[in-house]
């Protein structure tokens, strides 16, 4: 995460003290390099969880690094808006994909290791669990919590943990990251909406939505 990432922190907070309905409405990036990307990719990356519709028209792809303050904010700040108005409704594709910066030399590769590994084995939904429960420990990471926060959501805890100790699938993980860079992602939460890069903020990440549903 770069320094501008830290920026975001601040100006998002002004943003949500609009009104709910305010909040998703604008579009465009505050410190991420917002360079437009094209068609995303060159190779095929790896399968990633998806929410919403699997086969909607409109496709919108998060790059996150579970240890970056801002993926945290995102993930609880804002995308809980974008899930009720565009992916329970099913009117988007909604994808996660892992871009370790990374924040945190350990955990940037463990935890995403891990939410992969309950992907696998236990489901699309499993992973959406996990993803979302770890980041109330942002700051407290250990390996040891990421088998309580599996083990509480009644998932595999063991297996978390050790595929985060091992990081077994980092090549994955890699291969996700090679897949944000070639397509210009910088630093995180880096969001597309069809292949396009966008401001994360969710006004505006409204606004390049409902463009491409129109």
């Amino acid at each position: 995460m770069d320094g501008g990432t830290y920026f975001y922190a601040e100006s998002i907070a002004s943003i949500m003290k609009l009104t709910r309905r305010t909040v998703l409405g604008t579009a465009a990036a505050v410190g991420i390099g917002t360079g437009v990307a094209g068609c995303l990719g060159s190779e095929d990356p790896p399968e990633p969880p998806v929410l919403g519709d699997p086969d909607a028209d409109v496709t919108v792809t998060v790059y996150e690094d579970f240890s970056c303050p801002s993926c945290r904010q995102f993930k609880q700040e804002i995308f809980p808006d974008i899930e009720e108005a565009y992916i329970e409704p099913g009117r988007i594709r909604y994808e996660q994909r892992n871009y370790p910066i990374p924040v945190d030399e350990t955990w940037s590769w463990a935890i995403p290791c891990a939410a992969r590994e309950l992907y696998e084995t236990e489901g699309n939904d499993a992973f959406w669990d996990f993803a979302a429960g770890i980041y109330d420990y942002m700051g407290s990471y250990s390996y040891d919590v990421i088998e309580t926060t599996a083990a509480e959501l009644d998932l595999d805890g063991a297996a978390a943990r050790e595929a985060a100790e091992e990081e077994t699938h980092r090549s994955l993980v890699e291969d996700d990251k090679s897949y944000g860079s070639s397509n210009g992602v910088e630093a995180t939460p880096a969001v597309f909406v069809d292949g396009e890069q966008i401001d994360r903020r969710e006004t505006r990440t409204a606004t390049a939505i409902d463009a491409a549903l129109e």
